[in-house]
């Protein structure tokens, strides 16, 4: 097994202050259909070179991000990397830097977003 240079929750600190830098939108709550306590979550929405927009959700206590593209969610979860982020989980991938994203979708060529700057 592989010894991984970044803990987790260096990564998720990392992460944070990644996000927090092109956070458009203030933080948001979901909450939760049995009433449990509401979960932190930041919020990004993307805009893509072909046109498309994707939404990007982080949720630090857990430490999982769902990328939501063409109305889909497909939750995410954190590898190491040397700078920025960089989310997977087999068939898509995120990995970012400031408010630029890199979208990977299976064997397709990667697609640059990048952050709205109004997210209405």
């Amino acid at each position: 097994m592989k010894t991984r240079t970044m803990s987790l929750s260096g990564l998720t600190l990392a992460l944070s202050f990644s996000l927090t830098a092109c956070l458009q939108a203030p933080t948001a709550h979901h909450t939760l259909p049995d009433g449990m306590p509401p979960t932190p979550m930041t919020r990004v929405m993307y805009v893509c070179d072909n046109s498309e927009s994707v939404e990007w959700r982080y949720f630090p206590e857990q430490g999982v991000a769902v990328l939501v593209y063409r109305g889909q969610p497909h939750e995410l979860h954190p590898q190491p990397v040397a700078s920025g982020f960089y989310f997977t989980n087999g068939r898509y991938g995120a990995r970012g830097k400031g408010d630029e994203l890199q979208l990977e979708i299976g064997r397709m060529a990667p697609i640059a977003c990048r952050a709205q700057t109004d997210p209405r």
